[in-house]
């Protein structure tokens, strides 16, 4: 009598079995559509559209039709569409919300986390809303749709002990060679405290280190270099990049404008432009009342357009600008602005 196939072989064992693994996968976002004078849009007979948002690995997009079907429609509609070209079906779960200018009131809302098939042959889903209900709130409408998409990729063969490669680590042990004093050929006085490094990692990084130490002009005797107009801290930022390609960790609430601006300045003396460009970055990000101006100022002497275009859209609102103003620094805005920007001054002067 055969036996059960199981027992036959033991429970595996003698054989060379597949381990196999899959995952279902969910990714959600919340997008906010944002419509002002609502009742201005009444009787064009089309409709407005948000901004693309990907989810899941899709394109989506939300669509309002103020006059419903016909203009003489009591109701609105709102649909979500699926922009991306289906081949199979999307499974998702979203909700549809209309909220009034303070983003409280719910006019409108779908059942909890309605789940929905989006397929080649139907990319959108929609909802009806009262005229009526939209009255209370005629100079701005928020369509909020929280979208869910649910991923289930087919199962892979996968062994049970992956090999893992572990990360590159020859940033990591050039800045400590050089922490170690390794092989370190240089010195660099900055601010009373000595720097030691490795010419050939300077002039790889930076041109003006490279002419100053193998350029035809070179001084092949200068092993200590006195830096002037820097501050250690600042120099060893520097340094840090110079040999991990990346900015030294911080704290949680990041860098300081200060620290970032003088870093900036260090970056251009050297033309260190990677560095130049990730100062830019985070100044632009971190731009308030108390760092406008100076940053400004930074941005205009070492011709930094993207973050002297940041600087000048954040003084383009007439109450930042006033704020500006009162603290005493406004002044100093419209003297290196003077060339142009008219949208600034005509905000600092309401």
């Amino acid at each position: 009598m055969a036996q059960n196939g199981a027992a036959a072989v033991g429970h595996g064992e003698g054989l060379q079995l597949r381990e196999t693994w899959s995952r279902c996968v969910t990714e959600g976002a919340t997008h906010d559509f944002e419509v002002t004078n609502y009742p201005l849009l009444e009787g064009m007979g089309t409709y407005i559209t948000s901004s693309t948002f990907r989810v899941g690995g899709y394109d989506w997009n939300i669509r309002f039709y103020p006059d419903g079907h016909t203009k003489d429609s009591e109701k609105a509609l709102v649909f979500l569409f699926c922009l991306s070209s289906l081949t199979k079906d999307v499974r998702a779960k979203l909700t549809i919300t209309l909220l009034d200018k303070g983003g409280k009131v719910e006019l409108l809302t779908t059942p909890d986390a309605v789940e929905r098939i989006f397929s080649p042959e139907k990319v959108y889903f929609g909802v009806f809303v009262e005229k009526s209900k939209l009255k209370s709130c005629p100079r701005l409408l928020t369509i909020r749709c929280v979208l869910i998409v649910i991923k289930e990729p087919p199962p892979e063969e996968c062994p049970r002990n992956l090999v893992v490669v572990p990360p590159p680590e020859l940033s990591g042990r050039l800045e400590r060679t050089r922490k170690d004093g390794k092989g370190t050929d240089v010195t660099f006085l900055v601010g009373g405290r000595e720097f030691s490094a490795h010419t050939f990692m300077l002039a790889a990084q930076s041109p003006i280190f490279d002419a100053q130490f193998f350029g035809p002009m070179a001084d092949k005797d200068t092993r200590c270099i006195e830096v002037p107009d820097m501050e250690p801290a600042i120099f060893e930022m520097l340094l840090h990049f110079i040999y991990t390609d990346s900015l030294p960790p911080c704290n949680e609430e990041g860098y300081d404008a200060a620290t970032m601006q003088h870093l900036l300045v260090a970056a251009h003396r050297y033309r260190l432009d990677r560095l130049k460009v990730m100062c830019e970055e985070k100044l632009s990000k971190s731009i308030n009342v108390q760092t406008v101006t100076s940053t400004l100022a930074v941005a205009d002497q070492h011709f930094c357009e993207g973050l002297k275009d940041a600087c000048v859209e954040f003084l383009s609102e007439p109450r930042i600008a006033a704020i500006v103003w009162l603290r005493n620094g406004f002044t100093r805005c419209m003297a290196k602005l003077e060339s142009g920007d008219k949208e600034v001054s005509a905000a600092g002067t309401k």
